[in-house]
């Protein structure tokens, strides 16, 4: 089994160790992150390492490395860890959950969660999320260092440009271009080429008042 260091001693670490571990995809000998935020004395059971120093106690040439990070910043943290690590000389890890449908090749320190599908002949860069029931139609492509959040849609012939974020639930429509740094609100449905920087957004749903104790939901759908 390879041997694994996961960058990062927040929440998303410690699901990719939860991940790792239960698919047995890797064994996760430690944890790393910078040196001014290596703060406490272990996480998920495992010893912490500066990251400054990680190359020398860690060779790359024995150990892979997994960024967990998420989309601050567009995704530009992650960014631009992941080409330190790179310059590290490190191969960096990916995932694909025993949960999902992955039928087309990966490019390095991507994420794929439980119950998504990845259809044949998509092209997926570096460094990508994709979260659980999310859908990537044949012929699409995601470019590098995005996010795709749970139960989005990809479709056909569609491109999500670099550092782009696709909110939960949204949809893209075939044939369509998703600009680099794209923001795609939850439940978006994007049929038109976004523009760069791009924000888009659906309004919340009406209060129809603070009624819910005098709803009979036994008659709704009747």
């Amino acid at each position: 089994m390879e041997k694994v260091i996961i960058f990062g001693i927040t929440e998303m670490g410690k699901v990719a160790h939860y991940f790792f571990k239960r698919d047995a995809a890797y064994e996760v000998v430690a944890f790393t992150v910078n040196r001014k935020y290596n703060n406490v004395e272990k996480f998920c059971g495992l010893d912490i390492y500066d990251f400054e120093e990680i190359e020398t106690l860690f060779p790359p040439k024995e150990y892979k490395l997994f960024l967990a990070i998420g989309p601050s910043k567009m995704n530009g943290l992650r960014e631009q860890k992941f080409i330190e690590v790179k310059s590290k000389g490190y191969t960096m890890a990916s995932y694909v959950s025993r949960h999902a449908v992955c039928d087309s090749p990966l490019g390095e320190n991507c994420f794929v969660a439980d119950m998504a599908v990845i259809n044949p002949h998509v092209e997926v860069g570096d460094d990508n999320v994709i979260l659980e029931g999310s859908i990537l139609s044949s012929y699409c492509q995601i470019m590098n260092h995005c996010y795709i959040s749970p139960g989005s849609i990809v479709g056909t012939h569609s491109k999500v440009l670099n550092n782009s974020v696709l909110g939960m639930a949204s949809v893209i429509k075939t044939h369509v271009v998703v600009a680099e740094k794209t923001l795609v609100g939850a439940s978006c449905y994007i049929a038109q080429n976004t523009e760069p920087l791009g924000v888009y957004g659906e309004k919340s749903s009406e209060l129809y008042g603070c009624i819910s104790d005098k709803v009979d939901i036994s008659r709704m759908g009747n």
